[in-house]
């Protein structure tokens, strides 16, 4: 059942990161506020080889982020940012919204 239950809430938050991270990204490019894009490494919670890829997949799939490599060994993602200005409050709507519930339903050591 908690899995179940992480499932659903990554679901929902994953929507709504979508929504919001499409407005901001849409107010960036409607209103051609100039803004630093660039390089940003994520070090991740414990969660198995799949956790982070799905993770990856996740922050890739939100408008204005975009994961370009996964180190597991170093329990990384390197991700390239639309607004590197917001880049604190990115990281922290990840940590915060899709890595708990990511590495509680694929956790380290598991083979999945």
């Amino acid at each position: 059942m908690p899995r179940l239950a992480a499932l659903f809430r990554l679901a929902l938050r994953f929507i709504a990161h979508c929504v919001l991270s499409g407005v901001a990204t849409a107010r960036i490019i409607v209103g051609r506020r100039p803004t630093r894009s660039g390089l940003v490494r994520l070090r991740i919670a414990p969660m198995s080889e799949t956790g982070a890829a799905v993770l990856a997949a996740l922050v890739s799939l939100t408008p204005g982020s975009s994961a370009i490599d996964i180190t597991p060994e170093r329990s990384e993602i390197l991700l390239h940012l639309l607004d590197l200005d917001s880049a604190d409050g990115t990281v922290a709507g990840i940590r915060r919204d899709f890595e708990r519930d990511v590495a509680a339903l694929f956790p380290a050591g598991d083979r999945r």
